[in-house]
């Protein structure tokens, strides 16, 4: 049976984890506050899926960024451990990773992610049966994401979140994310 955690407080990922030096120099500062700081999680489990639906405050939603560098979409993603302790905040570490699902709001498709520790982040087409709807009113966006046969968080049932909030400049590590992880199976 899966579990809502509902309403989740979210933290500003931290910017002296970030591999290479230029973000954390650039960026100083930046993680004392997250540009998200709660969304909203229900998590549902009909037989061979999960259905997850993710509503967090954006007023000023960024749905396209074609033509303009300066600009990045809104975005959230969803992962799970690989393993009892991959840390969650790193996206996994070397032996320990973690995957996912990851949703662009200037794209008509979701994305499969996973990684082993800051920096090694890899995208692929997500599997056939994952889903999603996403929709912005109110200053808010919604996206339920309904993802067949994710082994991971089967046998975990352990998820945790990142929200990108385009207008903010958040992209890459510049993020906010939940403080660890959440029981939802």
């Amino acid at each position: 049976m899966a579990k809502s955690p509902g309403r989740v407080a979210l933290i500003a990922a931290p910017i002296g984890m970030q591999p290479g030096g230029y973000v954390p120099k650039a960026y100083a500062g930046r993680d004392k506050v997250p540009m998200t700081p709660s969304l909203e999680l229900e998590v549902a489990q009909p037989p061979g899926m999960w259905r997850l639906r993710l509503r967090w405050p954006c007023p000023e939603p960024v749905r396209d960024v074609s033509g303009d560098p300066s600009l990045f979409p809104d975005a959230a993603a969803l992962f799970s451990p690989q393993h009892e302790d991959s840390p969650w905040v790193t996206m996994g570490a070397q032996g320990k990773g973690v995957d996912g699902v990851l949703w662009r709001a200037d794209s008509e498709r979701l994305h499969s992610i996973r990684a082993e520790g800051l920096g090694s982040m890899k995208r692929d087409e997500a599997p056939p049966g994952w889903r999603f709807a996403a929709i912005h009113e109110q200053g808010f966006w919604q996206v339920e994401f309904t993802l067949a046969a994710w082994d991971t968080l089967d046998h975990s049932g352990r998820i945790a979140a990142a929200i990108w909030r385009g207008s903010a400049q958040d992209r890459g590590g510049l993020k906010s994310v939940t403080g660890g992880w959440l029981e939802v199976g």
